[in-house]
């Protein structure tokens, strides 16, 4: 779990520094955003983000004086001016930081087809799903964020067999959205938006029995 979250921390940076230096506070922000530092932590003094400077070869340095300056972080460039790649830098996070997201939710949820609903599910709603399970993929901060907090297949995506839509308190986070769009997300809850009525929610995550299965299982889902 640490490694898994210095290596989140490490490919933040890494983005954010890749065109040009950042400003520390502005760094701060996107921390805090991104769940990775407390309301009162500067990444300055967190352990997790310090290792993933020293990784990276990030240098620190003063832009402008006195009290109108302030502390900028960069990646070293390249020879053509660029950002230096991880294989570059010989990181020690190289290969860690790339199978975030677990290969089990990618392939799956590609094996989905929107216009092949289950017989259960209306072919309204199950591209509903389908959309969501792929916005939430291409969000990697946040699906790597659920995979680092201990989110797993049945939790985010599982549902019953038959008839999921009448039993949506044993379905998993992604049923739940229908449109809607994750703003936080904890170990064991998340905060829904739902910018049709201007309203948010909160999902608790739920406990796995055997009537669950994953939703690429269901029949008349694509497969091949």
């Amino acid at each position: 779990m640490i490694r898994a979250r210095e290596a989140v921390a490490a490919e933040l940076l890494r983005k954010a520094l890749a065109a040009k230096a950042v400003g520390v506070p502005q760094l701060d922000m996107m921390a805090r955003a991104a769940g990775l530092l407390g309301e009162s932590q500067h990444i300055t003094q967190a352990k997790l983000f310090r290792r993933a400077k020293k990784s990276l070869g990030i240098r620190s340095r003063r832009d402008g004086f006195g009290l109108g300056g302030g502390w900028l972080w960069e990646l070293p460039r390249g020879s053509e001016g660029r950002a230096a790649s991880p294989s570059e830098m010989a990181s020690p996070l190289s290969g860690r930081n790339e199978q975030l997201v677990p290969r089990d939710w990618v392939e799956g949820v590609a094996r989905l087809e929107q216009h092949q609903p289950p017989a259960d599910v209306p072919r309204h709603r199950w591209r509903q799903f389908v959309e969501d399970c792929n916005a939430f993929l291409r969000s990697e901060q946040l699906a790597s964020r659920a995979a680092q907090l201990g989110w797993d297949a049945a939790s985010l995506f599982a549902c019953r067999r038959h008839f999921p839509l009448a039993y949506l308190n044993e379905a998993g986070l992604l049923w739940a959205l229908n449109g809607g769009k994750i703003v936080e997300l904890h170990r064991d809850w998340a905060v829904i938006d739902r910018p049709v009525n201007r309203s948010q929610s909160t999902f608790s995550r739920r406990d796995v029995d055997e009537k669950i299965v994953l939703p690429w299982t269901l029949p008349l889902v694509k497969t091949g």
